[in-house]
């Protein structure tokens, strides 16, 4: 026992007096009222009472306090009481469900010399009632059953008319089709044909050719070949046009058949057929016929427009000729 006296006084001079525990904090909530219905706002008043030596964190509560939701508030300035300050913090808060809600204590943050401690206040009760009067079980209404969704019949009108113009369009298609493939040529336009004659009759054309032919002289100048081409030309163009058939690409000997079943007389087919072999002499054979022979198968040629020209003319052959 004289040795656990004289640790403890020991360890009194050891320990100095100024290294005493100081007073704690204490944390006191108020809420008011303490009855209100659900999103009622709540006065909510912290105060912490400090000792000396001892600072509070000046920080915001919440967002969420338990049930309750923080919806504004602030510390206010510091004062004084009975040698220890107190710090307050006000602000409001609202419960939005019912029943008996308990607010949970609330902790401060405190700086004592550098360390940080937590005073927490104790919990309250706060009653929450209901907005809706009385009984609200018996004063909410019946409710029916939710009916089952509502079937509609599918509108087709619009897709069977689609589909009918659709396969009007496609027969259309194939029948033109079928009709350019048939009848194409048959309906492509064609070129008008080059008018040889200008508009004229085709025997006074050939008057005006005939007479040309022999004011360019060829024979004359020795171009005999060259003379009975354009003669042969001139005749077939002139008996073609007269008869609406083309001679141009056939030979002498098929030109009497043509002109046969294109409805010419048969008296100057034998002459038409005795010129032209005599102009291919010229021009294939090699035969050169004097200046005189020559004016006489002009002459001959002549011959045969006066024969096979239309027999209803109000004017002489000697008239048309001059005209020409």
């Amino acid at each position: 026992l004289l040795v656990v006296a004289l640790a403890l006084a020991l360890l009194a001079l050891v320990v100095p007096a100024g290294a005493a525990e100081p007073a704690p904090a204490a944390v006191t909530v108020e809420v008011t009222p303490r009855e209100a219905t659900v999103g009622e706002r709540l006065e909510l008043v912290i105060r912490v009472s400090l000792p000396a030596g001892v600072r509070v964190e000046r920080t915001q509560p919440g967002p969420q306090l338990g049930p309750f939701s923080v919806l504004d508030g602030g510390w206010e300035a510091g004062a004084e009481a009975d040698g220890a300050r107190i710090e307050t913090w006000r602000g409001s808060i609202a419960a939005y469900r019912t029943g008996e809600l308990e607010l949970p204590g609330i902790g401060v943050k405190l700086e004592p010399a550098g360390q940080a401690r937590v005073a927490p206040s104790e919990p309250l009760a706060v009653t929450i009632r209901s907005v809706l009067p009385g009984d609200t079980a018996e004063a909410l209404p019946e409710l029916a059953d939710l009916k089952p969704p509502a079937t509609i019949e599918p509108d087709y009108r619009a897709l069977r008319t689609a589909g009918i113009v659709l396969l009007v369009l496609l027969v259309g298609s194939l029948v033109a089709w079928w009709l350019i493939r048939r009848y194409g040529d048959r309906l492509a336009a064609r070129a008008v044909p080059t008018d040889p004659f200008h508009r004229v009759p085709p025997h006074v054309w050939v008057y005006g050719e005939l007479q040309r032919l022999l004011e360019r002289r060829l024979a004359e100048e020795g171009h005999v070949a060259e003379f009975h081409a354009e003669l042969s030309w001139i005749l077939k163009r002139y008996l073609g046009g007269r008869y609406r058939v083309d001679l141009m690409e056939h030979t002498t000997s098929e030109v009497p058949a043509m002109l046969r079943q294109a409805g010419a007389p048969r008296g100057p087919l034998g002459e038409v057929r005795g010129l032209l072999e005599r102009c291919d002499r010229v021009k294939f054979a090699g035969e050169r016929p004097e200046p005189a022979a020559c004016r006489a198968v002009v002459e001959e040629a002549y011959r045969i427009v006066d024969a096979t020209r239309p027999a209803a003319e109000g004017t002489s052959v000697d008239a048309d000729r001059g005209a020409a």
